[in-house]
């Protein structure tokens, strides 16, 4: 699941997580009026946005903290893109606190400006290790 943090990350943010890199990776984006297009392993995949019915709840710890009510899912295989597109190239950084965590900060970044960033867990939005987890990377931001 994916939590959001009520923070603004600063702009020196690479420098401040260098120790905590665990991957950078590149992606094309292809957004069309039908939905967002990805090629994953040489295969081309369409998502659309899927939106939750229940209520988000909001944790209040140092920021506030949401698990996210929007989600890409994967909805085709297909093997042709809409005429009508946009590419977008994505960098994907994603830090860990250490190798076995479950927890993990992704920044998204596209043309050098930070796109998005999120925890992503596959624990409870209450479990007390997430928020640990959740607090040092916002304290390695400060």
């Amino acid at each position: 699941m994916r939590y959001y943090a009520n923070k603004d990350i600063p702009n020196n943010w690479s420098q401040m997580l260098n120790k905590q890199l665990t991957e950078t990776k590149k992606e094309q984006w292809i957004l069309t009026h039908e939905g967002l297009y990805k090629y994953i392993n040489n295969v081309l995949h369409k998502f659309k946005l899927w939106l939750s019915d229940a209520e988000s709840p909001i944790i209040e710890t140092k920021s506030i903290i949401k698990p996210s009510s929007i989600n890409w899912v994967k909805f085709d295989t297909l093997y042709n893109i809409p005429i009508k597109h946009h590419v977008l190239n994505m960098k994907i950084h994603s830090y860990k606190l250490h190798p076995k965590s479950i927890t993990t900060f992704i920044i998204e970044e596209y043309n050098g400006d930070v796109n998005d960033y999120y925890f992503e867990s596959i624990e409870a939005f209450d479990n007390h290790s997430l928020l640990e987890d959740i607090n040092s990377f916002l304290s390695l931001l400060k």
